[in-house]
Formats: C-alpha cells, structure tokens, sequence
C-alpha cells in the first residue's frame, strides 16, 4: 500500500539533534528513520476517542444538519488572512 507522506522542516537545538542521534544508534536505527517512528507512536498512543468527545461531534453534527451552525473552509480562512 502507498502511503500519502507529507515532508516537513523541523529545526533543533545542536544538543537534542546528538542526544537523539545516540538514542537512534541504540535503537539500530538512522536519525530519521528514529525520528519517524518515536513521533509515529506519541501521535498513535495519546490519541484517544472518548465518550465525551464523541458526544460533542454528534452534537455538532445535529447542529450543523439543522442549520445552527456553520463551518468555514480552511481555504476561505486562508484567504481572509493572505496566508
């Protein structure tokens, strides 16, 4: 399967970069290779979908089906900022 991956920039400090890359190194693993998979598992293990947060969505939901609310695209948001 074909993953949609999406490059970004990251900039740190000399010391984390060579704190990080001795933690990769006892991983068995490149820097980047390391980096991917520590921010793969912080992003997948604090995500968590509780009952609360799944009660507020169907709220909204309701809200939005009978014309309550309205959503903003994040082109038109852009737009209003010049970003």
């Amino acid at each position: 399967m074909i993953q949609d991956k999406v490059r970004k920039e990251v900039s740190l400090d000399k010391t984390i970069i060579e704190k990080l890359k001795i933690k990769a190194q006892e991983d068995g693993r490149n820097l980047k290779n390391y980096l991917e998979k520590v921010l793969t598992e912080k992003a997948n293990d604090d995500f968590e979908i509780t009952e609360d947060y799944m009660k507020m969505i169907d709220e909204m939901l309701e809200k939005k089906e009978k014309g309550l609310i309205n959503f903003t695209s994040w082109e038109e948001v852009k737009k209003k900022f010049n970003r």
